[in-house]
């Protein structure tokens, strides 16, 4: 029995990255002396950058939820898993992998097409 096929057009942002910069002594709901000081030393500047899925890559994985292919884990990245094979842009998933986040994923996918074309390297 062939495997459910799914494609992605990988040139969309599977993967929407947030870059935040932010001072810690500013960001405090009372600022004292000593913060002050801090902050003329240039002192606690602090950035954080995080990612989310992008539009099309939620709602592949939301779909392949809703078919019974993967059991999404909401609570934590990288927590997929495949419940039954399917394949994805060419490459085979298997049961019990890890279905990763958009980002992960497109990184992945191309992991793996450099590996399928290493000569004595079997995926399947």
């Amino acid at each position: 029995m062939a495997l459910k096929e799914f494609y992605l057009d990988e040139s969309l942002e599977w993967n929407i990255v947030h870059h935040t910069e932010y001072n810690m002594y500013l960001d405090k709901d009372i600022v004292t002396p000593e913060d002050l000081i801090e902050i003329i030393k240039g002192k606690g500047m602090c950035s954080t950058t995080n990612g989310v899925d992008g539009p099309e890559f939620k709602d592949l994985r939301n779909r392949l939820e809703a078919d019974g292919y993967i059991k999404c884990q909401r609570g934590w990245w990288n927590g997929d898993r495949v419940l039954k094979p399917f394949v994805l842009n060419g490459l085979k998933f298997k049961k019990n992998q890890q279905f990763s986040s958009g980002l992960a994923m497109k990184v992945h996918l191309q992991f793996l097409r450099t590996l399928k074309n290493t000569p004595g390297f079997s995926y399947e």
